[in-house]
Parts: structure tokens; C-alpha cells; sequence
């Protein structure tokens, strides 16, 4: 079945697609994996009048620090002025690795655009997907060199957007989700340790018979652990030297036992 074209997208605009280029290729501050710069002229000076909606440069060597340029079509009559006037993409093709439209998949197919150049849709979560990936513009690789007036023009148009507050805008954002994020994981498992405690507490209570209203102090802790040092009989009374000594243990471990009986009384109080 074709795919059905129309005159233009009802949903989605430059802006919204400039933010979903964005979201596809985060900036972030610590160790980027891509530099988004929008806006960006095909050159420093005056004379350079071409302006491409986004550049995202791959900042990881393993992928080859490629330039790969994006340009935005929100209408049938804007996408077929593009395909008819290459003019834009030739004055940019030298200095990119890569070249792409991004558009609504209501208004272009991946068959009409050229071989090489890639084409994303915006997606619900306001994203963008491949509906075709971009091959490398040029049959000698990727550039090794990047021209010096475009980097000047990346670099003016990072800039501007840090000058009017949308890459601390977009940082805040990204930075507020991930703290929400952390504090959600946070609190299910201070969530999850709390019911560890009450479930050990619970078994507890079945298993002595004691109610454990409030914890008082050194009086239920001591009877807890005069249970817990093990055999007391045998450790208390075994190996005496004497009869006298014998006693004088066993008078010992009675006054232990009233120490215990009192804390268990408390506690049922």
C-alpha cells in the first residue's frame, strides 16, 4: 500500500521538531555523546547566507567524530523546494559526513529523497526514529578535517543558544527528571527496607510471645542478649572449681533471670 502524502503536518512544527532532534541526540554537560548546535551558517562571515536547521557532532572517536546535518521539512511545498534547489546541502556536503531530513511521515517517503541522505519521523514520546539511516556522503570516509569557518559557525551557534537560556533550559529539564528519578529509586528502597524491618519485627513478636509497643532501652536489649549468648546453664554453670563457686554462679545467673523476667514483664505492660 502507498503511503499516504499530504500538504503539510497538522501536528508538528519547526520548534517541535528542533526539540525532538534534541531529545534524539542529548547534549548533557559531563562527557557528551553528541553537541546539538541549531542554526547553523555554512560559515563565519557575512557572505556565508546558508543556514542548516541542526548539526549534531559525535564527540566519541570509536564512531568517528562525524558531522551529520539535519534539516527540518514541516510541508510538502517546503520538502520539494529542497529536493528541486540542492543548492543548501552541495554548500554544505563538504564539510559533513552525514545529511538527513527530518519530517512528519505524512508528508515525505523515503523513497523520494536522495540515496544517501537519511530520513527520521518524530515518534510519541517526542523523539525521533530512522525511517532510514544516512550513508556517508562522501567515497573517500568520513572528514578528517573539519573547515575552520564552520567550526567557527557551530561554535557561535552554541553560543547564541546558551545566551538565550534554551540549553539551561533543556539541561534544567534534564537534570530535574534525573533527580526525580534517583528520588523515586530512593524512596522505594528506603519503601522496601522499612517492610524488611517490620516483617523481622513481626516474626519476632509471633516467635517470643513479646509485644514490642516502644523499645526500652538496655533493659529488653539486655534480656535479648543474655538469650542470644547461647546455652546459659552451660556456660554459666559448668566447669566450677568448687561447690562454693558453684553456688556463688547460680546466685549470679538467678538475678540475671529476675533482670529477664522484669524486662518481659515491662514490655507486656
Amino acid at each position: 500500500m502507498a503511503e499516504m502524502i499530504g500538504p503539510a503536518s497538522a501536528t508538528h512544527t519547526e520548534a517541535t521538531l528542533t526539540e525532538a532532534i534534541k531529545k534524539t541526540w542529548p547534549s548533557g554537560v559531563d562527557r557528551p555523546h553528541h553537541i546539538v548546535a541549531v542554526q547553523v551558517n555554512n560559515g563565519a562571515g557575512f557572505s556565508f547566507g546558508r543556514t542548516l536547521d541542526a548539526i549534531v557532532f559525535n564527540t566519541w572517536p570509536s564512531e568517528g567524530l562525524t558531522l551529520h546535518g539535519l534539516e527540518i521539512k514541516c510541508s510538502r511545498s517546503d520538502l520539494r523546494r529542497e529536493l528541486q534547489d540542492t543548492r543548501k546541502f552541495a554548500e554544505f556536503a563538504p564539510y559533513l559526513d552525514h545529511f538527513s531530513i527530518v519530517a512528519p511521515k505524512e508528508i515525505v517517503s523515503k523513497l523520494e529523497i536522495p540515496d544517501k541522505w537519511g530520513l527520521y519521523h518524530p515518534t510519541d514520546d517526542g523523539r525521533l526514529r530512522a525511517a532510514r539511516k544516512p550513508l556517508m556522503l562522501h567515497t573517500e570516509g568520513r572528514r578528517e578535517q573539519m573547515d575552520r569557518s564552520l567550526a567557527a559557525a557551530f561554535a557561535r551557534a552554541l553560543v547564541q543558544r546558551s545566551l538565550d537560556g534554551s540549553f539551561a533550559r533543556d539541561e534544567y529539564a534534564r537534570g530535574y527528571a534525573a533527580g526525580e528519578s534517583r528520588t523515586a529509586e530512593e524512596v522505594a528502597r528506603a519503601e522496601q527496607n522499612a517492610e524488611t524491618l517490620r516483617q523481622a519485627i513481626a516474626q519476632f513478636e509471633e516467635e517470643s510471645g513479646v509485644r514490642i509497643d516502644r523499645w526500652n532501652g538496655a533493659r529488653i536489649g539486655g534480656a535479648v542478649k543474655l538469650v542470644l549468648d547461647g546455652n546459659v546453664l552451660h556456660h554459666r554453670l559448668s566447669h566450677a572449681g568448687s561447690l562454693r563457686e558453684l553456688g556463688e554462679r547460680m546466685i549470679k545467673l538467678a538475678g540475671e533471670f529476675e533482670v529477664l523476667s522484669a524486662a518481659l514483664e515491662a514490655t507486656d505492660g
